[in-house]
């Protein structure tokens, strides 16, 4: 609400809104659970969306998706979080799928149509969606070319469809702000989050510590920006975005390039390293008992601090099994990876999976943490996956061979 009456929310993308508005008009307002319940359906289509994707590239890779899919902790987590990810995830997942697919030429066109029409939907759910086409075209026509069943000049027409759609069904909301606030923006969110989440975290990349010093050092001159504007200008939502977003910039060119660069680096690790799980000790509102919040003069004292700590922990010993697991299965999906690549059958879809996988890491930039690998998990499951039938291949041929020999 404001002075002008009801105001569309320019921060926030409509879906999931609407999606709890819909759960709470059949099941109560404010029903939390029903909430969790719905959500734990959406989970459930998911994996079958994981496991129909794996399908696309071999079908001795469903079973293995499906089943690391309903047990990975990082879905199993936010399924019980009232938050865009689970949502979100369903649409990318069928988005993905539905793109495998048509890599594999199976109704190539109206697959397409469809990833285009589910990103679309996907966008709406969550804004990080808003430069995936600039990593979708490239990476389509490169694994179009790959499977060498189409012409060049086809190829290109091909890898335009699902670009185009997300650009249309973006239009009518970019439209709509620039005849309303003049400016041609998708979301008025962008300023927020380079300022108070992207700085602080390039600022201190291991911790992103100074979160709240940087906000502290950035408010008044925010405000000061502010104050120098019309009334007209101040009551227009994009006018703070756009102060935010300039000085956030600002920031980030006095970091210096290393800086930049080792606070990308070191975000894109903690992303790929930490386990969902990690997000369930917040959720019990327990104590922060991690090895960053030790104190001590060296790392020994500080690892002898934490281990004393922790030693009747059962949160953190869930915690540690949950970490052992995913560091185990990212050597795993390396082999995967590399397997992938290698062989040509199934190099295309390799390559698009681990663009999906490059690019929210690029997008998420120095916050490393698990909420924001989500949309990653369906790539890193199916190379999760292939490791494994690789693997299983060269443990059981050779006792394959064996009892051939002894029969």
């Amino acid at each position: 609400m404001s002075d002008q009456g009801v105001q569309p929310e320019l921060n926030r993308m409509p879906v999931y809104p609407y999606f709890l508005a819909g759960i709470f008009k059949v099941f109560g307002t404010g029903n939390l659970r029903a909430v969790a319940r719905v959500q734990i359906f959406v989970d459930i289509v998911t994996i079958f969306g994981i496991a129909l994707s794996a399908a696309a590239i071999n079908r001795a890779l469903v079973v293995p998706s499906a089943l690391i899919a309903a047990v990975i902790p990082n879905l199993l987590v936010h399924t019980a979080y009232v938050l865009t990810e689970n949502l979100f995830l369903l649409f990318f997942t069928w988005g993905m799928c539905a793109t495998l697919w048509a890599i594999k030429g199976h109704k190539t066109t109206i697959m397409l149509t469809a990833a285009g029409l589910l990103f679309g939907i996907a966008l709406y759910t969550r804004p990080v969606m808003m430069f995936f086409p600039l990593f979708l075209f490239p990476t389509l026509v490169y694994a179009f070319h790959l499977t060498a069943k189409e012409t060049i000049s086809r190829i290109i027409v091909l890898s335009t469809i699902p670009v185009l759609i997300m650009l249309l069904a973006a239009s009518p909301r970019v439209a709509s702000n620039y005849t309303k606030y003049g400016h041609a923006v998708f979301t008025s969110q962008s300023g927020n989050h380079l300022l108070k989440w992207v700085y602080p975290c390039l600022r201190t990349p291991w911790s992103c510590a100074s979160h709240g010093d940087a906000w502290k050092e950035n408010a008044p001159l925010i405000e000061k920006r502010l104050s120098e504007l019309s009334q007209q200008e101040k009551v227009n939502p994009f006018a703070k975005d756009i102060i935010m977003r300039e000085l956030g910039m600002q920031r980030i060119r006095e970091l210096g390039v290393m800086q930049f660069v080792t606070g990308m680096i070191v975000g894109a690790f903690k992303n790929t390293i930490q386990t969902g799980a990690y997000e369930t000790l917040t959720q019990f509102n327990q104590p922060p008992t991690f090895f960053s919040a030790m104190q001590g003069r060296s790392f020994t004292e500080r690892l002898s601090n934490f281990l004393q700590r922790n030693r009747d922990n059962q949160f953190m010993f869930i915690w540690a099994l949950a970490q052992a697991a995913l560091m185990a299965s990212r050597m795993v999906q390396l082999l995967g990876t590399w397997k992938g690549l290698a062989d040509k059958s199934i190099r295309p879809y390799c390559v698009f999976l681990i663009a999906t996988i490059i690019y929210f890491l690029a997008v998420n930039g120095p916050i490393g943490n698990p909420k924001y690998r989500i949309p990653t998990e369906p790539a890193f499951i199916i190379l999760f996956a292939i490791g494994t039938n690789f693997l299983a291949g060269k443990l059981l041929t050779p006792r394959c061979r064996k009892n051939r020999k002894a029969e």
